[in-house]
């Protein structure tokens, strides 16, 4: 209910005076009494609304924008003029990762024609500030034909609330297993609302080691979907929608477990950590909860070493010398231990150089012009290493064929895991540029013997 005060004035002599509230400077000029209603807010002669006190509350997450209404301002004149208005925030005491903008805050200006209202829009961006309620008190300033004013309004509310927060937990199953063995693993990902209703989509994908048994998988609200990648053989797609009151949480339960590969054999077939699922993610907010991981460990049957071969250049002339660069590079997927690699390099190409990272480089010629690289070193789990060797020839002849493949280097073998690795080559050729592409029914590409092109297990 709107409160009226009533100020009788009575002049004996000519004066002015000026007739204000916290809404309204208006001037006059009389002779005589004068009755004036000096009343609330909304029905002053420029007025504004206020809601509870406040212009607007503004209320968002951390880290989000939003746009809003700042303020509805009023043209009650009785001369039925037009008033020119301005807003003058005061952003002093917001934090510095608070940026805000309410139109005419730069000294434009409004008409507002008499009888009509206004409504000043704005904007707010907010990063990581702490939760709590921010004031801004706007100063209006208007004028029109006879008069003007200035008026501190009602203040903007700015609420900042806890962003939505995601995460994953691991309520069965165990982070360390062997290979080749079948294990299963129960995945919760919860979602907590900290701020305003909204309604959420999450997103999270399963590595295509496992699959996921829908009959043990559910969620406490909302509607969700899997979706295998690749005929059974990619990835599993998450899709989980779900609406959330403030304050409200939800939860996905999943039955994750190791599947058989295209090849028929129990996941893991390697050493190594794993990702159960990706960092599942709020989609709408791109905020993404931990990941879950695995170790699964060497038996003693597993070797877990990769080894990969590459030669450059992957061609080169007939009969004529040249200088190649040969590289092995070893992978450990297991634990830590000492490595012992073997590979013999053909009697066509000598050992000029090598240029090792770490461990023991032995040299031993072999029959036939032969050389036997042994490389010792010790290697941590995850760890690669490259060996460097430098190798010439005098020149290679092919007869009268246009281009033919030659053995470079034999496969690489571990001592206690056998041979690893690929044959190197190399592709000799007679009057061909050398720079790759289609002679006669040999494509280099399809070969994988293009410069620096390393050939894998």
């Amino acid at each position: 209910m709107k409160e009226i005060f009533s100020v009788i004035i009575i002049f004996l002599l000519a004066s002015v005076m000026v007739i204000g509230s916290s809404g309204t400077f208006v001037q006059f000029t009389a002779e005589r009494g004068l009755r004036m209603n000096v009343t609330s807010h909304d029905n002053e002669y420029m007025a504004f609304s206020c809601i509870g006190n406040y212009s607007n509350t503004v209320m968002l997450e951390r880290n989000s924008t939003t746009t809003f209404n700042a303020l509805t301002v009023f043209n009650y004149l009785n001369e039925l003029q037009t008033a020119w208005v301005t807003l003058s925030p005061d952003y002093s005491d917001l934090p510095g990762e608070v940026t805000m903008w309410i139109e005419t805050e730069n000294g434009s200006q409004i008409a507002i024609n008499p009888g009509s209202s206004y409504t000043f829009s704005g904007s707010v961006s907010v990063g990581d500030v702490p939760v709590g309620e921010y004031v801004i008190p706007i100063q209006m300033f208007a004028y029109w034909a006879s008069g003007d004013a200035s008026v501190s309004t009602c203040p903007l509310r700015l609420i900042v609330v806890e962003s939505p927060t995601i995460e994953k937990i691991l309520l069965e199953g165990n982070t360390t297993v062997p290979t080749h063995t079948y294990e299963e693993w129960k995945i919760r990902i919860l979602v907590t609302n900290g701020g305003i209703a909204r309604n959420l989509t999450v997103r999270d994908t399963i590595p295509n080691e496992f699959d996921v048994d829908l009959n043990r998988t559910g969620a406490s609200t909302g509607s969700y979907e899997f979706v295998e990648i690749g005929n059974s053989n990619g990835a599993t797609k998450l899709t989980w929608n779900v609406s959330l009151e403030a304050g409200e949480s939800a939860y996905l339960d999943m039955l994750v477990y190791t599947k058989e590969n295209p090849a028929g054999k129990q996941e893991f077939t390697s050493c190594g950590n794993y990702s159960l699922n990706d960092g599942a993610e709020i989609e709408e907010l791109g905020i993404k909860s931990n990941s879950l991981e695995v170790e699964a460990t060497c038996q003693p049957h597993d070797c877990c070493i990769k080894v990969v071969n590459g030669i450059s250049p992957g061609h080169i002339k007939a009969q004529k010398p040249a200088n190649l660069t040969k590289t092995i590079t070893i992978i450990n997927m297991g634990a830590g231990k000492d490595v012992t690699l073997h590979q013999n390099i053909t009697g066509r190409f000598t050992v000029m150089n090598y240029t090792a990272p770490t461990g023991n480089v032995t040299l031993t010629p072999l029959p036939g012009g032969r050389t036997e690289v042994t490389w010792q070193l010790h290697m941590a789990h995850g760890e690669s290493r490259t060996l460097k060797l430098g190798l010439h020839t005098d020149g290679i002849s092919i007869g009268h064929r246009h281009h033919k493949l030659v053995m470079v280097a034999g496969r690489a073998w571990i001592e206690g895991c056998g041979k690893k690795g690929s044959i190197t080559r190399v592709l000799v050729k007679k009057h061909c540029s050398c720079h790759g592409g289609s002679l006669g029914d040999i494509n280099i590409e399809d070969l994988n013997l293009k410069e620096g092109m390393g050939d894998y297990e």
